[in-house]
């Protein structure tokens, strides 16, 4: 559905000969409202609700790494600063290799922190922080990209009643 949804924003903004960057993105924006007016029409509310949550997700995860890199360029830059370097393990809500896939890549991307490596058998991360002088923190950072991944990647999914009922979304 997402495929499709880039693929009118694009034919939108080329039919309006708006075929850059930003008329692409006005253009899924106008897709977007489309959809929403006619979601129930066509039956996409979850997908819809996948799509919002994602964008969030974006817009925060893009704010996080701002953030990190003001961190990183503080401890880099400052005179009187000691960084106190340390891998923590930190078992994850959600075992397995797929997520603990896209997290390990979330967290690398973040500056300042790093996965390392992953034990599937007991669902445990080892993360490098750069500054771990708070172990708490960094969990707690850890666990924020976490718990909102876990919500974009669940948003899809239907309830186990609406599974066994055949309950409908809203």
């Amino acid at each position: 559905m997402l495929g499709l949804h880039i693929l009118l924003a694009v034919g939108l903004a080329a039919f309006a000969g708006a075929a850059n960057p930003l008329g692409v993105a006005a253009a899924f924006v106008v897709i977007y409202v489309a959809l929403r007016l006619a979601r129930q029409l066509l039956g996409i509310e979850r997908y819809l609700r996948r799509l919002e949550i994602g964008v969030a997700f974006a817009a925060w995860f893009i704010g996080e790494v701002f953030r990190a890199t003001l961190d990183v360029a503080r401890i880099v830059l400052a005179r009187e600063v000691a960084p106190q370097p340390a891998v923590i393990a930190l078992r994850l809500r959600r075992p397995g290799d797929r997520f603990a896939t896209v997290l390990g890549a979330l967290l690398t991307l973040t500056p300042g922190t790093m996965a390392l490596d992953y034990r599937p058998q007991t669902g445990v991360m080892y993360i490098h922080a750069l500054d771990a002088g708070n172990a708490e923190g960094v969990e707690a950072g850890v666990r924020e990209i976490e718990r909102r991944l876990l919500r974009w990647l669940d948003a899809g999914n239907a309830t186990a009643a609406e599974r066994t009922h055949g309950g409908t979304d809203t």
